[in-house]
């Protein structure tokens, strides 16, 4: 695989035309400027957010699981999402709502252990800081689960093994995080045939997936774009991966990043969420998680077409598929070599999934 060169350096590691590196003097005012807009933005989206409803702060138990979701009119999804990660063990959830329109806030409500916060802020400009909010200051203790409203997560021996029954045997490892693989799930038909399916009929009709036109790089590789936030957290097997591309690749030319820190325990050196899939300060485990990916559900052209002129989202991967969906409004999401019904074993198998031998042991797999 090409490697890349990393911040302008020639392969010998020198810097610039004549070897040298950028004098301390003409960094230092960068690095300032940085550090300052960092701490601005921090303090502009914790002063941003409202705190609406639940109590003030969880305290958990070591063994215990606190979901942190942002959204921004999830309605469609709050049912089946709240029945899926209650049913695994989730017993608590913050949820930060930038902006909904749709009743969100209402239904998300009538939850039990649930603090709801509202933050109107240009997500676009302000997630990290949102997400690190939302994160780090109403819950103590326990574990952090990091999911978007359309993300099922699924893991070897989740048949027996709950959340807090996984915890518990991670941290008896010392192992402090969980890296989950995205699969993107999409349906045998043009999108419009789907739009008014439920959330719970979408993840049945959704059966399609692809493991084509993926890249797959060592956890602490210098050739991913994430490799700084990476560096910051050990791993306890050398085999774990980080993976770029997938099924939205093939279709719509993205470089979508398709791993993610899930679940991860809060301590000293943790820095949650610096980047919507990386948390820093981690020792990861030695196997990796699934997350089933819904993307396309829940009327997603209307969705998407709505955040493009509200001008919300920070990359261009929307336009790309919009585009492409405007030439082809009848474009099915399917091509040779699509896959039905992805099972955990097969993706084990498939090495779209890694499971160590020890963690075999662990989870029962």
């Amino acid at each position: 695989m090409r490697r890349r060169q990393r911040h302008g350096r020639r392969a010998d590691g020198k810097n610039g035309t004549n070897g040298m590196r950028p004098r301390m003097s003409a960094l230092a005012p960068r690095r300032i400027r940085t550090r300052l807009e960092h701490h601005a933005k921090t303090l502009r989206s914790q002063l941003a957010t409202l705190h609406v409803s639940g109590p003030k702060k969880f305290q958990l138990a070591d063994d215990e699981v606190c979901g942190v979701l942002l959204g921004r009119n999830i309605s469609y999804y709050i049912p089946e999402f709240m029945a899926h990660y209650r049913a695994i063990g989730m017993k608590y959830l913050v949820y930060m709502d930038y902006g909904s329109d749709d009743g969100s806030i209402g239904m998300m409500a009538k939850y039990d252990d649930v603090i709801i916060l509202s933050n109107t802020l240009n997500f676009r400009d302000y997630q990290r800081y949102m997400r690190m909010h939302a994160a780090t200051r109403y819950a103590e203790g326990g574990w952090r689960l990091a999911v978007d409203a359309d993300e099922i997560l699924r893991y070897p021996g989740d048949d027996r093994i709950d959340l807090p029954g996984l915890v518990r045997r991670l941290a008896g490892r010392g192992q402090t995080g969980v890296v989950a693989q995205m699969l993107e799930m999409v349906p045998d038909c043009p999108l419009e045939e789907v739009d008014t399916l439920s959330f719970a009929e979408a993840r049945r009709v959704f059966r399609n997936y692809s493991l084509e036109n993926i890249s797959a790089y060592p956890y602490h590789s210098e050739e991913t774009p994430l490799h700084w936030f990476l560096s910051q957290n050990s791993v306890a097997d050398p085999h774990l991966a980080f993976m770029f591309g997938g099924l939205r690749r093939t279709l719509f030319s993205e470089d979508c990043c398709l791993s993610k820190h899930v679940l991860y325990r809060p301590g000293r050196g943790v820095v949650p969420m610096m980047h919507p899939h990386v948390t820093m300060g981690l020792h990861c485990a030695d196997f990796t998680a699934l997350l089933q990916h819904y993307k396309f559900a829940g009327g997603y052209l209307e969705r998407e077409r709505r955040r493009q002129v509200e001008k919300r989202l920070s990359h261009s991967e929307g336009d790309l598929r919009l585009a492409a969906l405007a030439r082809n409004p009848k474009m099915r999401l399917t091509f040779p070599g699509i896959r039905h019904d992805p099972t955990l074993q097969d993706l084990i198998r498939d090495g779209f999934l890694w499971v160590s031998s020890p963690a075999r042991q662990m989870l029962g797999v």
